[in-house]
C-alpha cells in the first residue's frame, strides 16, 4: 500500500502543478491579452497550407488584403501545431487554449525529467515546479500573451536534457537536443539569441562536474565537444528554412524600424533590482523606470530556495570539514567542494548572470553588441533566468542528506511555490464576446487586423490602407474559403 502510495506521489505532484498554472484556461470564455493575433496567425497559416504552401511564408490577408510575408520573420512553430487542430474542425479559441496548456504540460514534463537526471525525484519536482509557475511564464500566457516566447520556454529544459545525455553518451541523445534545439528555434528567434551562449556554458559547466583526470580526457573533450557542435549545426541547418530569410531580409520589410525604434528602444525597459522582489501584479505594459503595469517578480518559492540552498550549502560543507581528520579525507572534502560549487552555485552564477542583462548597469554590454537591440526588452532574459533558477530550486533539495527531512523539505518548498505563485496565473478578465478579438474572418482581417500588426510589410508601403475592392470577399465567398 505505501509503495503505491509513493508511485503515484510523483503524478499527482506534476498534476497539481499542471493545474496552478493552467486552471484559467478551463473557463468556457477567453481573456485579452496584448498579442490578441494568434487566432488570425492560425487561421492565416491554415489557409497557406491548404492551398499547398509549405514552408508557409505568406499571409494572404494580412498587409491590408494585399499580402505580407508574415512567417517568414514570426517563428512559425506554435502556429503549425495550431493549424493542424484548427484542420480537423476545433474552434479557434479552443486551439490557443490548447497551444497554451501543451505548452505549460510539456515545460513541467522537461523540467521534471531535467530535475530528476541531476537531483533525484524530489529535485525533479522542485525544479518542475520552479519553472512551469515561474511568475514571468504567468506573464508571458496571461498577460502579454506571448505564444512564441512561451513556447521557447518550453523547449529550454528539454535542449538542457539533451546537452546532459550527450556529455553522458546516453542513447538518442544527439536527436533529443537537436529536436529541442529546432523547436526552441522555430519558435522563438529571440530566445536563441538569448539562450544559446548560456546553454553552451551549461555545457561547459556539466562537463566539469563529471571531469574525470584520465589519461585521455583531452580526446574526450574533444569528441563531446565536436558532438554539441554538430547538434547545433544541424538544428541550425534544419531550422534554415526559416532562420536564414527572417535575418536576410528583414531590410525589405518595416521591421526593423517597428521593433527597434521609439517605444522599443531597449534603453527605455532596463529593470530595477528591487523590481525582482515585488509582486506589484498588474496587466499593463513595461514603461521607463522602476513603476511598470507590468511584473518581473521571481517569485516566492523561488527566492526561498535560494536562501535554502545558501544554508544548506554552508551546512554540508561545515559537516565536510569538520570530518576531514585525515589528508585522504581532506580530499574527498576536496573534491566534494568542488562539485557542490560548481553545479549549485554554478546554476546559481548563470541565473545571477542572466538577470544581470535585464539591469541598466549591464547597459554596457548591450553597446557591444548591437544585434541585441532586437530583443527590444532586457527584461526578456528572464526567459534565461526563470530556467536556472529553477536549477537552483532543485539543487538545494540535492544538499539535504536524509530522506525524510528531503521529503519534508521538498513537500514544503513545493508548497510555497504552488500557493504563491499559481494567483498569477489568471487573465485580468474575460471577455464577452470573443469574436471582438480572436476572429478568423478574412475580411476583418485586412480591414482591422492588418493596423494591429504591419511589421512585415514591404518599406514602401504606406501602413494605413484600404483593402482593394477585388480583395475584399463577399460573405459567400467568406464562406467557401474558410477551413
Amino acid at each position: 500500500m505505501l509503495h503505491s502510495v509513493k508511485k503515484l506521489l510523483s503524478p499527482f505532484l506534476l498534476t497539481l502543478i499542471f493545474v496552478a498554472a493552467s486552471w484559467s484556461l478551463f473557463h468556457p470564455q477567453i481573456f485579452r491579452v496584448h498579442d490578441y493575433v494568434h487566432a488570425a496567425r492560425i487561421a492565416e497559416i491554415t489557409r497557406a497550407l491548404s492551398d499547398g504552401h509549405f514552408p508557409v511564408r505568406w499571409s494572404a490577408n494580412f498587409g491590408y488584403g494585399y499580402g505580407m510575408p508574415l512567417f517568414e520573420f514570426y517563428a512559425p512553430l506554435p502556429y503549425y501545431i495550431g493549424s493542424l487542430f484548427y484542420w480537423l474542425g476545433l474552434d479557434v479559441v479552443l486551439v490557443i487554449k490548447l497551444l497554451f496548456a501543451g505548452c505549460t504540460a510539456a515545460t513541467l514534463v522537461g523540467a521534471y525529467l531535467l530535475g530528476k537526471k541531476l537531483f533525484g525525484r524530489w529535485g525533479g519536482l522542485v525544479t518542475a515546479a520552479a519553472l512551469t509557475l515561474a511568475p514571468y511564464r504567468a506573464v508571458n500566457l496571461f498577460v502579454r500573451g506571448a505564444l512564441s516566447e512561451a513556447w521557447g520556454i518550453m523547449a529550454l529544459p528539454w535542449i538542457l536534457l539533451g546537452i546532459i545525455k550527450v556529455i553522458n553518451q546516453e542513447k538518442f541523445a544527439w536527436q533529443l537536443l537537436v529536436v529541442s534545439l529546432a523547436v526552441m528555434m522555430l519558435s522563438h528567434n529571440l530566445t536563441v539569441m538569448m539562450f544559446v551562449p548560456f546553454s553552451l556554458l551549461f555545457a561547459l559547466l556539466f562537463y566539469l562536474t563529471k571531469l574525470k583526470l584520465v589519461k585521455n580526457w583531452q580526446q574526450q573533450a574533444i569528441k563531446t565537444g565536436l558532438q554539441l557542435l554538430a547538434s547545433y549545426g544541424l538544428a541550425v541547418g534544419l531550422s534554415a528554412f526559416y532562420l536564414l530569410p527572417a535575418f536576410l531580409e528583414k531590410s525589405f520589410t518595416k521591421v526593423e524600424a517597428a521593433i527597434i525604434g521609439g517605444y522599443f528602444d531597449y534603453t527605455l525597459h532596463f529593470l530595477y533590482l528591487r523590481q525582482f522582489f515585488e509582486p506589484n501584479w498588474q496587466y499593463g505594459g513595461s514603461i521607463w523606470g522602476p513603476v511598470d503595469d507590468i511584473s518581473f517578480f521571481l517569485g516566492w518559492g523561488q527566492l526561498l530556495a535560494v536562501m535554502g540552498l545558501g544554508g544548506l550549502l554552508i551546512w554540508q560543507l561545515g559537516q565536510l570539514l569538520i570530518k576531514s581528520n585525515t589528508q585522504k579525507n581532506l580530499q574527498v572534502v576536496v573534491k566534494r567542494v568542488w562539485q557542490l560549487s560548481l553545479s549549485s552555485l554554478g546554476y546559481l552564477l548563470l541565473t545571477l548572470g542572466a538577470l544581470y542583462l535585464t539591469l541598466a548597469r549591464a547597459r554596457w554590454f548591450w553597446r557591444l553588441l548591437p544585434l541585441l537591440k532586437f530583443v527590444q526588452f532586457p527584461w526578456r532574459f528572464l526567459t534565461v533566468a526563470i530556467v536556472f533558477l529553477a536549477l537552483v530550486a532543485g539543487s538545494s533539495v540535492r544538499l539535504v542528506k536524509d530522506k525524510k527531512l528531503k521529503a519534508y523539505y521538498s513537500l514544503v518548498l513545493l508548497l510555497i511555490i504552488v500557493a504563491g505563485n499559481f494567483y498569477f496565473f489568471r487573465p485580468e478578465k474575460y471577455l464577452a464576446d470573443a469574436q471582438s478579438l480572436y476572429y478568423t474572418d478574412a475580411s476583418k482581417i485586412q480591414q482591422q487586423m492588418s493596423q494591429i500588426l504591419p511589421d512585415y510589410i514591404p518599406v514602401q508601403m504606406a501602413e494605413q490602407l484600404n483593402p482593394p475592392d477585388s480583395l475584399i470577399l463577399s460573405e459567400v465567398d467568406q464562406k467557401d474559403y474558410q477551413v
